[in-house]
């Protein structure tokens, strides 16, 4: 197994569809300005302002307010950033994937959790958080649990019991599919397993994605916002997805439910503390913030995931937040290192033999 060492190859491994033109102009250009202020990076728009709502209050904004400043950018620019910086970095905090997390972490380019600092760190469920690396005893956690899996118009489709059932005739033209760039390479991964292989033989999944794509026409989502509005104007009848998001569109009136099928994924939305801040204490402190379970639950009043603190009990209107046990069972393990060591080979492949 082949593991990310360097800075030079977590570039030549990190370039991943549209994620690759996000990446180019940081590639070999100078550094932007190191931090001067306590800055947490996350992506824009109503999810920054989530953060701040949810994180970014009592205390901690009586102590910090004035002086916190935000990097907003896709994930995987905040990636390329924190690897090009590394130990010099331009903000202090970054909501990043697991996957990426654990690249950033092979990088050298993180500075580990002061557990002693973050108590909440202890009562997080276990597939929430990742292992020690590098070093560091705890270096990621999740504040959601997040799932990506499959949703379905209750008008326009019928309840789907496997990821199989985006090939039906029924719904050609209106199925969706994510972009490689997006989410589409964990996609691709676990549908791969659904169709019997694994992260070291990606044909099966490879080839499954190229007849879906050319033979029942599918819609290639780019981001969050467009796989939204696809399921609101029911451009799109069924398609994997993410948990919350749907019910969001629920709550919205778009008609849409959820089904947990065999390959669906848990993946996690956390917060790493990048090495070379200035800004630990505050770090630490925010991080903490982010794991505790009552924010945790502000955070999933506005986005919908549950929370991932076992003491975050979720009142009785956010009750069907909650994914059921019987649910979780038919997620699937991904190995994130071989993932990340693949990324651009199975890149290749998929410009090639699913959109060329």
């Amino acid at each position: 197994m082949t593991l990310i060492r360097s800075r030079r190859q977590f570039l030549e491994t990190v370039g991943a569809g549209t994620a690759t033109m996000a990446l180019a102009p940081w590639v070999g250009l100078r550094p932007a300005l190191a931090e001067d202020k306590f800055t947490i990076a996350s992506t824009g728009g109503s999810y920054n302002e989530m953060i701040q709502a949810a994180f970014v209050t009592g205390k901690f904004k009586e102590k910090y307010g004035a002086s916190i400043a935000y990097s907003m950018q896709p994930e995987s620019v905040a990636v390329s950033k924190s690897m090009t910086q590394c130990g010099n970095p331009a903000f202090t905090v970054s909501a990043q994937a697991d996957s990426d997390a654990i690249l950033l972490a092979e990088g050298g380019c993180l500075q580990g959790y002061d557990l002693d600092r973050i108590p909440n760190y202890k009562d997080i469920v276990p597939t929430a958080k990742l292992g020690g690396r590098k070093g560091m005893d705890a270096f990621w956690a999740s504040f959601q649990v997040i799932c990506f899996t499959l949703i379905w118009n209750s008008k326009q489709a019928s309840k789907p019991e496997s990821f199989k059932e985006l090939w039906s005739e029924k719904y050609k033209g209106r199925v969706g599919i994510p972009a490689y760039g997006w989410y589409g390479m964990w996609w691709l991964h676990a549908v791969n397993k659904v169709f019997g292989g694994n992260e070291d033989n990606i044909t099966p999944g490879m080839q499954a994605a190229a007849e879906l794509v050319k033979k029942n026409n599918a819609v290639i989502i780019e981001n969050v916002d467009q796989g939204m509005k696809a399921f609101a104007r029911e451009e799109v009848v069924i398609a994997p997805f993410w948990n919350g998001r749907a019910l969001t569109l629920k709550r919205d009136g778009v008609p849409v439910e959820i089904a947990y099928v065999p390959g669906s994924i848990q993946l996690g939305s956390g917060f790493v503390m990048l090495k070379g801040t200035k800004f630990q204490n505050e770090a630490n402190e925010f991080i903490n913030n982010s794991l505790d379970p009552a924010m945790q639950i502000e955070m999933s009043r506005r986005t919908g995931y549950p929370p991932s603190n076992r003491l975050a009990k979720l009142p009785a209107d956010m009750a069907h937040y909650a994914i059921p046990e019987s649910d979780l069972k038919n997620m699937v393990a991904l190995d994130f290192d071989k993932v990340n060591a693949r990324r651009q080979e199975y890149l290749d492949r998929w410009n090639k033999e699913v959109l060329g």
